[in-house]
């Protein structure tokens, strides 16, 4: 079973549910919480299945904990008594995206020995290095060509059009790209957002290169990470374009480039010369060089 299979291990419904039932619940029969998730009143035979595939999946990469046939939330994702279901609930996304990247869970992501989430990571670290105002929508005749000219070997990334709608589905949610299935694009701005109270610490401010090992260390898909760059030595050089020196990948700029013009975050030290570090915009032209990134949010 794989991330990506939805008819086994479902979709992020699926999961919302049985995440908010057992926090809801604290502790709950296995049997029970499929029951409560999925009254027999129902008569959509699939969601049994996916549900099922939901729990054992994500009680496999440890959201859930499960003894004696009881579930329970892991302790690092326990529900403070004065914290509400919804504003409990918005925190998913963030628990999902720090349990898919550990690396237990994500690497090896290749082969028959890939890790539970492996393929989810190896396709959200593909789509964060492409061109994301070139990559089309569709598989088919689209981003299946890309994968098939950038992959090296006989290695595959996506593979099929049902695992690439999956991909988006689960990208979006986790806040790697935005829009619908006609208006997909890659776009990391939540999920970097969502990480910065982490990536800062107790500073306001943080150079060029800091800023980018922390993101990288946080969110090793990114330029630098550690799955990035597996992904990276396995791409075809002459079919797939990498950042100049010095350059950040397109959809990395992206992202720094709205947090910036939100006013989340402030790029500082933007003169081309002598900035450490370049935002890489359409056409692979320099954006923006910065020296310093400074966030003025809440710290950990």
């Amino acid at each position: 079973m794989t991330i990506l299979n939805n008819t086994s291990d479902g979709l992020h419904p699926e999961l919302i549910v049985l995440f908010r039932t057992v926090a809801y619940l604290g502790k709950v029969n296995a049997d029970d919480l499929l029951q409560i998730c999925f009254p027999d009143i129902i008569s959509d035979t699939s969601t049994p299945t996916r549900l099922r595939g939901a729990l054992l999946r994500w009680t496999q990469l440890g959201l859930f904990t499960e003894k004696d046939n009881c579930i329970s939330l892991d302790d690092r994702f326990a529900k403070s008594k004065k914290e509400d279901l919804d504003s409990f609930t918005a925190k998913l996304p963030t628990f999902c995206r720090s349990l898919i990247l550990e690396e237990k869970n994500a690497f090896p992501f290749w082969g028959e020995s890939a890790a539970p989430a492996g393929d989810f990571v190896r396709g959200i670290t593909w789509l964060l290095a492409q061109d994301l105002y070139m990559l089309p929508t569709t598989w088919s005749g689209g981003a299946e060509n890309h994968e098939k000219v950038q992959i090296t070997g006989d290695k595959k990334i996506v593979q099929n059009d049902t695992r690439w709608t999956n991909l988006r589905f689960w990208a979006r949610y986790l806040g790697f790209a935005s829009g619908d299935s006609a208006s997909f694009q890659i776009d990391p701005t939540v999920a970097i957002r969502d990480e910065l109270p982490l990536i800062f610490g107790t500073q306001h401010e943080l150079s060029a290169n800091d800023f980018l090992t922390a993101l990288s260390t946080q969110l090793p898909i990114f330029d630098k990470g550690v799955y990035r760059s597996e992904i990276e030595s396995n791409l075809n050089t002459t079919t797939w374009r990498k950042p100049s020196d010095g350059h950040l990948s397109i959809s990395l700029s992206f992202a720094l480039r709205r947090l910036d013009l939100n006013g989340e975050i402030k790029l500082k030290g933007r003169a081309d010369a002598g900035s450490s570090l370049r935002l890489t915009g359409r056409m692979y032209r320099t954006w923006i060089g910065f020296e310093s990134v400074v966030w003025n949010g809440v710290h950990a």
